[in-house]
């Protein structure tokens, strides 16, 4: 019975931590793109901006992953929608 419950523990603090990536980064980009033109040198503010899309894509990528192991692994549902996780981190985000 303890093995369920570790398990349970650990799926949701997986949740949690793609729901708190994605909304970091969707929050960072939504920051740098807000100053990208205050910047004192614009080539360096445009790389790091950049890189946070990259970054947000690829825990967009890793939450799309997560979702369709869950779907393969319970061998039922067969919903590819948009996963939990980036749905949470949208509304936590929205303006």
């Amino acid at each position: 019975m303890k093995n369920k419950f570790d398990i349970e523990y650990i799926d949701e603090r997986i949740e949690s931590m793609l729901i708190s990536k994605i909304a970091h980064f969707r929050l960072k980009v939504r920051d740098l793109m807000r100053n990208r033109h205050k910047a004192e040198w614009p080539e360096l503010h445009m790389t790091s901006l950049k890189a946070t899309i990259r970054t947000l894509r690829m825990w967009l990528h890793i939450a799309k992953l997560v979702d369709f192991s869950k779907i393969i692994y319970n061998l039922g549902d067969d919903n590819f929608a948009k996963p939990e996780s980036i749905n949470m981190a949208e509304k936590l985000t929205a303006l």
